[in-house]
């Protein structure tokens, strides 16, 4: 009896649940739709997921095709031979050695194996390295993120830094820093694992911890700004000399010619211009442009996802040096890509023309016989122009602190300065 009156329950419930769906199938049947349409995106997904690990199976392990981003807490020190490259590294560059630096670190162009030389001039030595790395894209390689504190032989204090380094193995398994990376994929895995929480965290770290520094010690701030300039100013220098040197080559070897008059006329074309590479970069995301080469500086505006600008100088310290709004500016390396490089010969002004040009711009103005000229301090960033008008070419920049020597100054307010090798105009109110 009990049984039967369970049943009939039973009954009684389900009838209940059909009338209650067939009350309420204007709100049930989208739901139904919807679950139906889930459950079928998850079976695609499944599939789709089980493919591509069947694709990924059959692949090359080493072929550029191991781009999953790996989100992976980073590492302290946790590869001795990654430790040792990077020791090895840092010990050249202490000591100047561009021989070690390059045969390490690939894809490193002229300038700036000569800008590791200048530096150390100023540098006595790297410490407390801490070597933070993540899974590169390929078999075998890593993201290493080198936190380094260096110590200059001008100052007491070791100033903190961070540096990042892609770390790849050749075929014999033997590491290098890779810095000729021409795979769009690997740029852009790295560029998705630098903007990984842990990563920002240590960047923002460092980076307040030097700024901090900085900040609150203008002896530092002025040591800094005058070793800017002055490996501007060595590494100029050495290039010169080394197209001097490249330049006599070519004359002695011109003079066994049998043409000597041919010889020496191609000599002199040559002495009277100088070349340079220009590089034009596109940036690849939007990012800030700033006023010097640092997290704090004072945005000048933002770049658009594709926009290119002239590269003026490329820093070691991950900046660029750019071409920005008649003036020059300063971005993130690692969100640019170079699409463009060409070597250009420039005319260079011969003795006369400077004459004339300086005949020209004195005759703009009276000298003002009573200030002050010789050695003089510029107390904020200022743009040295080739003559007395903010429309005039921009020779280079010149940062506060910075030491120049006044050769004259006119009552229009500007002087005529000599900085860096560079003779130019500045307006009088930021010497001092």
């Amino acid at each position: 009896m009990k049984k039967k009156n369970d049943l009939n329950s039973w009954r009684k419930e389900k009838k209940d649940i059909f009338a209650i769906l067939g009350d309420n199938k204007k709100i049930l049947m989208p739901v139904i739709l919807i679950v139906a349409v889930v459950i079928t995106v998850a079976i695609a997904l499944s599939a789709n997921h089980r493919a591509t690990e069947l694709a990924q199976a059959s692949s090359d392990s080493d072929a550029a095709a191991t781009y999953e981003i790996q989100d992976v807490t980073m590492e302290e020190n946790a590869y001795p031979e990654v430790n040792a490259l990077v020791d090895t590294y840092y010990t050249a560059m202490a000591e100047g050695d561009s021989e070690t630096i390059k045969s390490i670190y690939k894809g490193l162009d002229e300038t700036e194996a000569l800008k590791a030389v200048a530096a150390a001039e100023y540098i006595e030595d790297f410490e407390n390295i801490v070597v933070y790395t993540k899974p590169g894209p390929l078999t075998g390689s890593y993201i290493a993120y080198v936190y380094n504190e260096v110590k200059l032989y001008d100052y007491d204090k070791a100033i903190p830094g961070l540096e990042t380094m892609y770390i790849c193995s050749d075929d014999d398994g033997n590491l290098y820093i890779n810095g000729d990376i021409a795979d769009a994929n690997e740029i852009e895995y790295i560029k998705n694992v630098n903007v990984q929480a842990d990563v920002i965290d240590l960047n923002n770290k460092v980076a307040s911890s030097y700024n901090e520094m900085v900040n609150s010690d203008e002896t530092l701030a002025e040591l800094l700004t005058k070793m800017r300039s002055g490996l501007q100013v060595s590494v100029g220098e050495a290039l010169a000399s080394s197209e001097a040197s490249a330049s006599e080559t070519s004359e002695d070897a011109s003079e066994t010619d049998s043409n000597a008059e041919s010889s020496e006329a191609a000599s002199t074309e040559e002495s009277e211009t100088e070349t340079a590479i220009v590089r034009t970069i596109k940036a690849t995301d939007v990012i800030n442009i700033r006023k010097s080469d640092s997290e704090t500086a004072d945005i000048l505006g933002k770049t658009t996802k594709g926009q290119e600008f002239k590269q003026l100088e490329a820093l070691a310290n991950g900046w660029s040096k750019i071409e920005y709004d008649g003036g020059v500016a300063y971005v993130k390396t690692e969100f640019f890509e170079v699409i463009s490089e060409e070597t250009v010969e420039a005319d260079t002004d011969n003795e006369e023309t400077e004459s004339l040009a300086d005949a020209d711009e004195t005759s703009t103005a009276d000298k003002d016989t009573s200030a002050k000229t010789g050695k003089m301090t510029v107390n904020d960033s200022v743009r040295l122009r080739k003559s007395q008008s903010t429309d005039s070419e921009i020779l280079e920049m010149i940062y506060s602190g910075s030491a120049v020597n006044v050769v004259e100054q006119y009552s229009n307010g500007w002087a005529k300065v000599e900085y860096n090798g560079s003779t130019g105009y500045v307006k009088s109110e930021f010497l001092e």
